[in-house]
């Protein structure tokens, strides 16, 4: 019960935020109000007004990345003042439009230009330095919700003297650009961004470099990916080594199956270079035992343990903090590899790993708790030998020693480590307090508490400012 009513409170916050920020579908949009201006921007909106196509603009507001209201504020021509970017459509089908807002020597707002999108919605709008030019190129992701694909735009507020102020496209026309996923990042460290965009269809799927090559911005490079994706679940760029600088994305994939696996190019010479590639990756033999070995692709591989209508996870994260990121891998927790009927109650051991050209280093092990929001690192010791009981009625995750009374049902306390309950502002009692400490900060209406046994008795115990300080946070 507690366990649905997390989940419960999640979606409303979540709709509360999409009311102020967020990107609506038609239908959606004819329900509710958008947000409105500050008395101090009431003339942008009415700078809109007056420069729209049409008499009564329907605000858009970019569905995902940093930015998410209609009118987006960026210093576009690098002069110490901030820019927006308006976005509307005239009719809930009609295609969204981009005017931009600036203003004239007497500080009034007013629009310079607009242009036409590539598509009805606006998922997302990012701003890099593609081009080179003094000022940030603007990044436009166009998608249509009756499409998977999204369809991508690069942009440059032009004001160089002697031309009218304009918004340009730098695309070359002829490029395919649509996408399912997207990351913007110098892998190479020349000082220019690069977008990579992911796209998979029935039977294949491929990555693309686009970059600036002199004159426009085009694709200059791309690589086929596994053939077997149902869908991007993450894509993230970092280091590969802590004293390494050469950067690499590392693409999670969810495949037929509810299995995920990760592939990781880097750039060399300006092009696109494997380093965990299906197609490349072939078993070797172990140099100990001489006998055949997964290949660093086939050892990404790893459950699904998102449950149903969450995003797929684990992905490719920086775990530790140490600008590199690490490679999960995923089983499930003792008393829970197949003694489990429902999926949905697996709880699974999360390790994270380091890239090595002879395999996978583990630098971090731990259980994840997505819809309470939080982890707690395993202590090497405990790997293999504690396990998690949820105590679904109070929300309480009870750390034990494995045994084989845990088998059925999962429900023996014995060996008991530790406890981390979430708590809702509703439930507070004062007498729940007084055994427990609480492990950080409240996070919205939720508070986190863990309890360690006053006399443990094994030593595999942790003591609660170890649990606390060192092996709970916040995902």
């Amino acid at each position: 019960m507690f366990q649905r009513l997390l989940r419960i409170a999640a979606a409303l916050s979540f709709c509360l935020l999409l009311s102020s920020c967020t990107g609506f579908d038609p239908v959606l949009e004819n329900l509710m109000s958008p947000p409105r201006l500050t008395a101090g921007q009431k003339e942008i909106e009415e700078a809109l007004s007056a420069a729209a196509v049409t008499a009564s603009p329907i605000l858009k507001y970019p569905k995902s990345g940093d930015y998410r209201s209609a009118f987006v504020f960026y210093d576009l021509d690098q002069d110490g003042e901030e820019e927006a970017i308006a976005f509307y459509a005239s009719d809930p089908n009609d295609y969204t439009r981009a005017c931009l807002l600036d203003r004239d020597p007497a500080g009034q707002w007013y629009s310079p230009c607009e242009i036409s999108g590539a598509d009805k919605d606006v998922d997302f709008i990012a701003f890099a330095n593609i081009s080179g030019r003094r000022s940030p190129d603007i990044v436009i992701g166009w998608s249509n919700p009756d499409e998977e694909k999204m369809t991508l735009g690069v942009y440059t507020y032009d004001t160089e003297k002697g031309n009218r102020p304009h918004l340009n496209s730098l695309l070359s026309h002829s490029e395919d650009v649509s996408f399912n996923r997207y990351l913007i990042s110098d892998l190479d460290n020349d000082g220019l961004d690069d977008i990579f965009l992911l796209t998979h269809n029935t039977n294949s799927s491929w990555i693309k470099m686009v970059s600036y090559i002199g004159y426009n911005v085009g694709v200059t490079d791309d690589l086929p990916l596994s053939d077997s994706i149902v869908q991007f679940a993450g894509a993230a760029a970092g280091r590969l080594f802590p004293a390494d600088g050469r950067l690499c994305i590392f693409i999670d994939e969810l495949l037929a199956g509810n299995e995920l696996v990760t592939e990781v190019f880097t750039m060399e010479a300006g092009s696109l270079t494997p380093v965990i590639f299906q197609e490349m990756e072939q078993p070797s033999p172990d140099p100990v035992t001489e006998e055949s070995r997964p290949s660093l692709y086939e050892q990404t591989r790893r459950p699904n343990t998102a449950s149903s209508g969450e995003p797929p996870a684990p992905v490719c994260m920086d775990v530790d903090r140490n600008w590199v990121v690490e490679i999960p891998t995923a089983r499930p927790l003792p008393g829970y590899e197949d003694r489990v009927n429902d999926e949905s109650e697996r709880i699974y051991l999360t390790e994270f790993h380091r890239f090595s050209e002879d395999g996978l280093v583990r630098v971090f092990a731990g259980a994840f708790n997505r819809q309470a929001g939080y982890r707690v690192e395993f202590p090497p010791e405990w790997i293999d030998t504690v396990t998690v009981v949820n105590q679904i009625e109070n929300g309480e995750w009870i750390f034990i020693i494995y045994d084989d009374t845990l088998r059925r049902p999962l429900e023996a306390l014995s060996g008991e480590l530790a406890r981390v309950r979430v708590v809702s502002t509703s439930d507070y009692q004062d007498k729940f307090l007084e055994s427990y400490i609480r492990l950080c900060e409240p996070r919205g209406a939720f508070t986190y508490y863990g309890y360690v046994p006053r006399t443990p008795n094994s030593t595999l115990a942790v003591t609660a400012e170890v649990l606390k300080n060192e092996l709970f946070s916040l995902i």
